[in-house]
């Protein structure tokens, strides 16, 4: 006899979620717009429901890392930030983590920063940050500092510029915030 519950046990198929998934019902929206205005991303309605942000979208783009709280539970109203809020690790993401410790992992935020955003858009913009393998993929995806899109409809950087040393280092500031929230405990290093 057959057990009627094992396919209760079987793992859940994995949920392909991107930038513009959306899961409406349970306030998950894609606040990106399908067009540019004047070569800006733009931020508004959810484009698949039409819902209107329920946060100070001017508030957030302030860029005040003493408001992350805010930054935070505003940018989860969005599938794709959620879902890297979220995800568990995945192993070799974690194995790196307790690789370099807590003060590696740290200490590579900047050089990461730099090398996949610090430049100004360019055609391979929106691919420089994988989904998975490494926490700072992970946190630069919760927190919109994966592309240069994603930094121009959230937090109001220009994409057809260099990262000025400021919001470079607020970007820095925000995944180190994620980091501090989700990261299990790493000993210090080597």
């Amino acid at each position: 006899m057959s057990d009627p519950f094992a396919e209760l046990d079987a793992p859940l198929p994995s949920i392909k979620v991107t930038c513009t998934s959306t899961d409406c019902a349970n306030d998950q929206h894609c606040y990106l717009q399908k067009r540019k205005v004047e070569g800006t991303h733009v931020f508004g309605a959810c484009r698949s429901c039409g819902a209107q942000p329920t946060f100070d979208i001017v508030r957030l783009r302030a860029r005040d890392i003493g408001d992350v709280a805010y930054t935070f539970a505003a940018m989860r109203h969005e599938m794709i930030r959620e879902h890297y809020w979220t995800k568990p690790f995945d192993e070799k993401a974690l194995k790196l983590a307790r690789k370099k410790g807590r003060d590696g992992v740290l200490s590579s935020v900047a050089n990461r920063i730099r090398s996949s955003i610090g430049k100004k858009a360019n055609g391979f913009d929106g691919r420089q940050t994988k989904l998975e393998g490494n926490v700072l993929f992970y946190a630069q995806h919760a927190t919109a500092t994966c592309c240069r899109k994603c930094l121009s409809y959230w937090h109001a950087i220009p994409a057809d510029r260099d990262l000025m040393p400021e919001e470079a280092r607020y970007c820095e500031d925000l995944i180190v915030a994620y980091l501090d929230e989700r990261l299990p405990p790493l000993d210090p290093g080597p």
